[in-house]
């Protein structure tokens, strides 16, 4: 009887363990306004396959294969993505930024359409990707929020942001350094010249 006693004993100190894991992840991941200040951390997205091109684009995002472009990866279904659709249109916003666009993860077209209307983002080229089909089998992206930035049609750079300033800062240093034919941090050679 002890011994069963102890085992149970055993089992509910892991899942206490294992909640309290999943809780410190999802406080780090989702910062709810007031609460919690946003992280300006920009790190690599190291899965995405950078240096590739898509063998095809959505109809809304064609416009990427001839110019610059900073696509952002957002899911319906994530408060920090919520955050940053904020971000981007809220004053001062970030209308100023040219070479953006937003793709959106969702399991509906419905659902994604929605999401695009509540956070004001129809003025920005904008994707629903229904399920993450496209962008999860041509760049193999399934986080979010993510930002990917390419250059003449491929990707040379995938970051993972919760702050929309911090990404642009970012992403600006990052085409100073390609302009004047550095590497910047990847070590892949993404970002040299050519």
């Amino acid at each position: 009887m002890l011994v069963i006693f102890g085992f149970a004993v055993l089992l509910l100190a892991i899942g206490l363990v294992l909640l309290f894991a999943m809780f410190g992840e999802l406080s780090a991941r989702l910062a709810e306004a007031g609460m919690t200040r946003r992280s300006t951390m920009v790190r690599p997205l190291d899965k995405a396959w950078v240096g590739h091109s898509p063998g095809t684009w959505p109809a809304p995002l064609t416009g990427a294969s001839r110019k610059p472009l900073t696509l952002l990866v957002l899911s319906s279904s994530c408060t920090s993505c919520a955050d940053v659709a904020t971000q981007l249109v809220d004053k001062p916003g970030h209308a100023d930024w040219d070479e953006v666009a937003v793709l959106v993860s969702t399991a509906n077209q419905d659902t994604g359409e929605d999401f695009v209307v509540s956070h004001g983002l129809s003025g920005l080229p904008h994707y629903v990707d229904e399920g993450g089909s496209w962008i999860a089998s041509e760049l193999n992206v399934r986080h979010s929020p993510t930002a990917l930035v390419f250059r003449d049609g491929r990707l040379t750079a995938a970051y993972i942001f919760h702050d929309v300033a911090a990404l642009r800062a970012k992403v600006d240093q990052d085409q100073r350094d390609y302009s004047q034919g550095q590497e910047g941090e990847r070590h892949d050679g993404a970002l040299k010249l050519g």
